[in-house]
């Protein structure tokens, strides 16, 4: 089963080929509209709508379009993160002892701020933030007592997956050293959140109140964590 990207319905079917070279959308039994556009989009069209934090570009990717190829996200997630962790932290090193910055470099493995522990860090903090949303999600619905008809563990993962791309944007604060460090990354985090806040919505059928309530477990928990890194390259 699919669903509209604009309401959320459940749709039977979201579009009739009539021959190889011509389909046509369906429209949605509930609103009216086009079930999904994004079928005769090109997928440049998706990914801008996705930046542009668009509900109805997150309804199709998780919904309504092949994509499988979450665990390669999540592993560039992962990698990227921790690859900015490890800059970050060299980059402070380098500023406050230059001298010992060569010893850091010949001896990494043996020293707290390396890229190794970056990233056993990294996956922790990611896992431990996926966990506690779902745990804070499956107690918010047995307390309710009512589910989402196409809500499902599997899914809210997918989403917090695709909610937390916002984060490769800090490779960008790699390559432009000019920019300031705090204020970029108040704006990367800011954007991730409100990413992370609709990819929720989409799957847990809840406003920004709701969605902030149930990520803000995983988001203490990756907070507490990523402290802990910091704490671990002084």
């Amino acid at each position: 089963m699919y669903i509209c990207i604009n309401c959320g319905a459940e749709c039977k079917e979201l579009f009739r080929r009539y021959c190889p070279s011509v389909l046509k959308v369906l429209k949605c039994e509930k609103c009216g509209s086009s079930a999904d556009k994004y079928i005769e989009y090109d997928p440049v069209i998706v990914f801008v709508d996705l930046i542009l934090i668009e509900k109805s570009a997150y309804r199709h990717l998780l919904y309504n379009s092949n994509f499988k190829s979450y665990w390669k996200l999540a592993l560039i997630l992962w990698l990227a993160e921790s690859f900015r962790v490890w800059a970050s932290c060299d980059t402070g090193l380098t500023e406050s002892i230059a001298s010992e910055v060569e010893w850091i470099y010949n001896d990494a493995l043996q020293d707290y701020c390396n890229f190794y522990n970056s990233l056993i860090y990294t996956a922790l903090a990611f896992v431990a933030f996926i966990c506690a949303v779902i745990a804070v999600t499956e107690l918010k619905w047995f307390i309710v007592g009512q589910k989402p008809y196409k809500y499902s563990i599997r899914d809210l993962s997918c989403a917090l997956t695709i909610g937390s791309c916002g984060k490769l944007l800090g490779l960008l604060g790699i390559v432009w050293r000019h920019i300031a460090t705090s204020p970029y990354c108040l704006l990367i985090q800011g954007y991730t959140v409100l990413c992370l806040l609709t990819a929720y919505s989409v799957v847990c059928k809840s406003g920004k109140g709701g969605s902030l309530i149930g990520l803000i477990a995983g988001f203490l928990l990756y907070g507490y964590i990523c402290t802990s890194i910091s704490i671990n390259c002084i």
